[in-house]
Formats: structure tokens, sequence, C-alpha cells
């Protein structure tokens, strides 16, 4: 159940802390006092869209925390664990902040979490029948919503075999399609293919080539400059000059007069040694010098072939990629595009077969679903009639309508629910023949029915009884403490009769305080209870005739619970 409640800087709340018990749950207060801004921050707080206009004046961020108190379900621990929320077996503390900078945090058990994990979570753990669900009501595409929820276990695996099948038929039909275009524009594609593939394949494409042919072209555009420069270095190392000797001479003639003083100091050894070693390895590089030198062939045709070669590549690298490689893996990718242009009806020959068997599988589930609906149908028409003939509708008549439709994630089913609330009138869309108290009543109907068969515990009103009155609003305040005999309920009333049946009850004030208004709240004691139900009944909390009054629908409510 959903145990305490805080809310700070939320509207007009600046601060608000409330502990609820299990049954029945009663929120009163005078028009204004800020009875559904509470319900709004429950739904802000369980993920509805955050507006910082919510936000109180003056202050930079509003904040909502509620713990829960449940038995973690194995769905529910996925989703905690998957969110990376330490796990507590027996409560969740979930907090919403909303901040005027954007910068909104959601938490769960202190652990910082997306906004859709609280939703996810919340899913288990509250229904907010918000006054905007009456309109839900009278959306057609809503009921099947509604008689889902009653189908047996077995059936809502069903419905979920049934959904991903559905997907994965419309996925064969979108591959279908392509291929099928594919077909059409294929004869121009191959074409295109054939020539790019014939191009690339007569370049001849190499990994690595393109570097080598660079460096070579280097060396041959620039052979006589190496030329020159290598006779220069075997004139000057081995040939005399006209002011001096070469370089080769020099280093023997320094090398031949240290190894003549050698023997005079002993610590010239090395420096001799260095000069002979130094001697021999100008003389290696002469030779190989010439050596290179020698083997200097300037090919004109080999330089023609080089830059008749680099312009073939330069033009592939244009049209298909920037290296070779590139080039390269853009020929495999057209060889695949190729294999898989050519093996389309195989292709769309599998599809087919997947798709007839799919359908077959869809068909097979829609079946068994469309049954079982029909079959929980006939009992929701005949519990709707009892809940609504409990509810001062007697003479109302009920009908679930089934058509067929096209595929669809929940089957081919169309649901519809008719309604007269007269005797012997036509049944009709509830959108087009209820009342708005015939409409709260009808979704009580539909709660109270709904309550023990879902996996929520706590379920929020807000103001259910909108448009009824005398006997039909003693008939809703049963009916809705029926439903917090199974759940926690947390009702917004302005009813008597509902605020008589409270097992806690919270009066909502106004106050204002140097020129601020704030919301406060008070759980009432028996004898503010009294008062209090005095003043919903009387408009005054101190009259002797509404005071009596409410004495007595305090008894009668006490008589009832103990009926039950």
């Amino acid at each position: 159940m959903l145990g305490d409640l805080q809310v700070k800087n939320f509207a007009i709340i600046e601060q608000l802390s409330l502990s609820f018990s299990e049954g029945l749950n009663i929120l009163t207060g005078e028009t204004g006092a800020g009875k559904s801004i509470i319900v709004g921050a429950l739904e802000m707080l369980f993920g509805s869209r955050a507006k910082t206009d919510i936000i109180k004046n003056g202050k930079e961020a509003a904040y909502i925390e509620a713990s829960y108190f449940i038995d973690l379900p194995d769905k529910l621990k996925k989703i905690l664990k998957e969110a990376g929320v330490e796990l507590d077996p027996e409560i969740l503390l979930l907090s919403r902040e909303i901040r005027r900078n954007g910068r909104n945090r959601c938490r769960i058990n202190g652990q910082l979490v997306p906004l859709k994990s609280i939703k996810e979570v919340a899913e288990f753990l509250v229904d907010i029948h918000g006054q905007h669900e009456h309109q839900n009501l009278l959306q057609n595409s809503y009921h099947i919503e509604l008689l889902d929820e009653l189908l047996p276990g077995d059936i809502k695996d069903k419905l979920t075999k049934i959904e991903k099948v559905f997907y994965r038929l419309t996925e064969i039909k979108k591959e279908k399609e392509r291929l099928n275009n594919q077909v059409s524009e294929r004869a121009r594609r191959l074409d295109i293919i054939e020539y790019q593939l014939a191009e690339i394949e007569s370049a001849n494409l190499k990994p690595g080539e393109l570097n080598e042919i660079k460096s070579k072209l280097k060396r041959l555009e620039n052979i006589e400059d190496i030329s020159a420069s290598i006779y220069k270095a075997i004139n000057s190392i081995s040939m005399d000059q006209p002011n001096h000797k070469a370089l080769l001479d020099q280093l023997g003639k320094i090398s031949s007069d240290l190894s003549k003083i050698v023997e005079f100091d002993k610590d010239l050894k090395e420096l001799s040694e260095l000069a002979d070693q130094s001697f021999y390895s100008l003389q290696e590089l002469n030779f190989q010098l010439q050596d290179y030198h020698d083997q200097i062939d300037y090919n004109q045709s080999e330089l023609s072939e080089l830059r008749e070669r680099l312009d073939i590549i330069n033009t592939m690298r244009r049209k298909y990629g920037e290296t070779i490689q590139e080039i390269l893996n853009y020929r495999n990718d057209l060889i695949k595009e190729k294999q898989d242009l050519e093996s389309i009806e195989d292709k769309l020959s599998n599809l087919e077969k997947k798709e007839e068997k799919l359908n077959s599988e869809y068909n097979a589930l829609d079946n068994e679903i469309s049954k079982a609906r029909k079959k929980q149908a006939q009992w929701l028409e005949t519990e709707i009639l009892n809940e609504l003939n409990d509810l001062a509708m007697e003479d109302a008549r009920f009908e679930v309508e089934f058509k067929k439709g096209e595929i669809s994630p929940q089957g081919r089913d169309k649901v519809k629910f008719l309604i007269s609330t007269n005797l012997g009138g036509e049944l009709k869309e509830l959108s087009k023949i209820a009342s708005g108290g015939e409409i709260s009543r009808i979704m009580l109907a539909f709660k109270s029915i709904i309550a023990g068969h879902d996996k929520v515990r706590t379920i929020i009103f807000d103001e259910i009884e909108t448009g009824v009155g005398g006997e039909t609003a003693r008939q809703v305040a049963a009916r809705l403490y029926s439903i917090s005999t199974e759940r926690q309920v947390i009702s917004i009333s302005h009813l008597p009769q509902i605020a008589s049946l409270a097992d806690r009850h919270f009066f909502i004030y106004k106050e204002t305080e140097n020129q601020i208004t704030k919301t406060k709240i008070e759980r009432l004691d028996e004898t503010e209870r009294e008062e209090e139900i005095a003043r919903m009944i009387s408009g005054d909390r101190k009259t002797e005739t509404g005071l009596k009054h409410a004495s007595e629908l305090l008894k009668e409510a006490e008589s009832f619970k103990a009926s039950i």
C-alpha cells in the first residue's frame, strides 16, 4: 500500500506530510483548498509530464516522495534490478524533483533512475482515476483495454504472443515491400553494378600499391638530381680537387700519421684506431655510392607506365573510395548486392512461407483470445448490470459489442460498450447516452469489478461521485468501501456519505500567512470527523442539525462496515 507522502513547493503546497492507511482514505475540504493538487502531485511522482509552472512561486524546485509497502512480484524485481536499484523486500521509496532549470531527478530507493523506470514501476503500484478518465470511458478504443484487464492469465500470455506475432508480420510485410520495390528497378541496378564491377576488376588494384607507385615515381622524377648528387659525393671522396686532395686520401694520411706516433703515447691508440675505422667506412661508402651510380638507369618508359597506372588508380579513387582498400570493400559490397538482387525471388518465397506460418499462428491466437473475450464479456455484462442496479440504475441495459477488423497488436476484435439507462431505451454508445452522474457510476462499477483482477494494490479516485447525490450517493459510497476491503483506496470526495465510511479521514484547507496562500492538511479524529461531515451536509460544522445528521451518518457507516 501507499504509506507516507511528502510534498514540498508544489503549486500552493509549501510542505505537506501525511500517512495513508489500509482501507478507505478520504480527503475532503472546501472547493479550491487544493485537494486535487495532491492527486496531481502523485500523478507527477508516478510519471506524468513535468511542468515547471507547478513549482511554488519563489522556489527553485518541487519535491514529491512516497513510500510504498509491497511484496515485490518477479516482474517488478526484474525492472528494479535492470534500473540498478537495491532491492528491499518490503518497501519502495520513490521520489521526484522538478527543477526550474529542467534538470529533474527521479529516484527509487535513493538510486537515480530515468523517468521511464518510474513509469514501469508505477504500473505495479497505483491506479490513479483522475477526472479525465471519465473521458477515457467515452472512447471506444479504451473499451478493449478494460475488457482485457479481466482476462485470465493464460489468455493475457496469448495477448503478449499475438502482439509479438503482429510485429513480426509487420516486419515481413515491410521487407516484402522493399524487395518488390527492388524488383522493379533490379535490371537498371544490375547494369550499374556490372559496369562498376568490370571497371574495378579491370583496374586490378592491390592493397599497398598506391604508396609503392608514389615512391617509385618520386625516385624516377628526381633521378637526374639523385645522379648528380651521388657523382658529386664520389668525386669529393675519391678524386683530387683543384685546391685540395680527395677526402679519402686526406683521411688515409691522417690515419698513417697517427699510427706513427702511437708508440710515443699509448693514449693515442684509440684515436688511431678510430681514424682507421673512419678511413675504411669512407672507403666502403665510396664503393657503395659508385655501385649505386653505375646502376642508375633513367627509364622513360617505366616513368610513363607508372604515371598511367597512377591515373587509373586516382580515377578509381574519385569514383569508389579514398583508398584502395575502400575501393576493394566497395567492390565486395557490389558483389553482395548483386547476389541479393539475383536471389530476390528466393527471399520473397521464404518470406511468403514465414508470413503464411505467422498468419496461421496469428489466426489461431486471435480465435482463442476472441473466444475468451466473448466469454468474459458475457460475465462482465452480468456483473455490470448487478453493480448498476445497486447504484440506482435498475433500468439500465449493458452490452459488449464485437466486430472483426484488420489485424492489430490486440487481435482483430473491435470492442464497443453499449448502454441504455432508461427502460425500453435503445442501446447506444456511452458517449451518446450517459450523463455525468451516470458515467461516474459506470466507471465505479468497472473499478469495483476490476479491483478483484488488477495487480495494482492502490486505487486513487479524484471525485468519482461527480453528478450524483441522495440515495445514489449512498450506493456509490458503499461500492467505494467495498473496493477498499480488497485494495487500498484514496479518494477525494465532497459527499458526506463517502466521508462517513473513511478508515482514515484527512481535511485539506487553505491558510494565508503574510499574504501567501498555503494548502495544509490534517488527519481528523472522531470529533473532528463529525464536524467536517456536518460541514459537508449543511455548510457549517457547528450547527446542531448538521452535527445530528453527521452523527447518524457515522453510526450508519459503522453498521454498514460491520455487515461487510
